[in-house]
């Protein structure tokens, strides 16, 4: 029995990373552009200009690190993107991240 029940689990938190944010809780990115779950900013990232993309991470902050653990729960996530300010690498650790919930 307990095995049926992490089975709906994992099924569940693979759905949460691709899930619509609430509307209350959308990332609305400097240049505009209103992104609604992590595979949207994942497609965003190649063409982001790199200014709009250093406005949000950079040494001092990480948007999108705290908009993945604050609306989406997914502190790992949130953590792996920490490490790095660059738009190439963080487009790479979201996609990653994705695949994996999917094995």
């Amino acid at each position: 029995m307990k095995a049926k029940k992490r089975v709906k689990k994992k099924k569940a938190e693979k759905k949460n990373i691709l899930k619509d944010a609430n509307s209350d809780s959308y990332f609305f990115v400097n240049n505009g552009t209103v992104l609604k779950n992590v595979l949207d900013l994942s497609k965003q990232l190649d063409n982001m200009a790199d200014g709009v993309f250093e406005h949000h991470v950079n040494e001092m902050r990480n948007d999108f690190s705290n908009w993945i653990k604050d609306v989406f729960k997914e502190d790992k996530l949130a953590k792996e993107l920490l490490k790095t300010t660059d738009k190439d690498k963080t487009q790479i650790i979201l996609l990653k991240y994705v695949i994996n919930k999917f094995k």
